[in-house]
């Protein structure tokens, strides 16, 4: 099976609070060579929302299909025999 985004198969993580230290005097802070000063926040984010829908399938699901064009070709057809009334 080749790998692909749709088919992702780990675990879901929770959000988590220690993802992010608010702690100020972190040794995490920002290095001098990120330069984010001409920086467009959200610049992306209408692109992403028109064209993105990302579907996490059970693993028991995904293990049948080798590509994301194919489950994408089971769902057509599906769809179609649904609207027909042959479903």
């Amino acid at each position: 099976m080749r790998p692909c985004a749709l088919l992702a198969r780990g675990p879901r993580h929770e959000a988590s609070d220690d993802l992010m230290s608010s702690n100020p005097d972190s040794d995490d802070e920002m290095l001098d060579e990120y330069d984010f000063s001409e920086g467009v926040r959200g610049k992306y984010v209408e692109r992403l929302s028109k064209g993105s829908n990302v579907v996490v399938l059970d693993p028991d699901v995904a293990s049948e299909f080798d590509s994301p064009q194919e489950v994408n070709r089971v769902l057509r057809v599906y769809l179609q025999k649904r609207r027909s009334g042959a479903a």
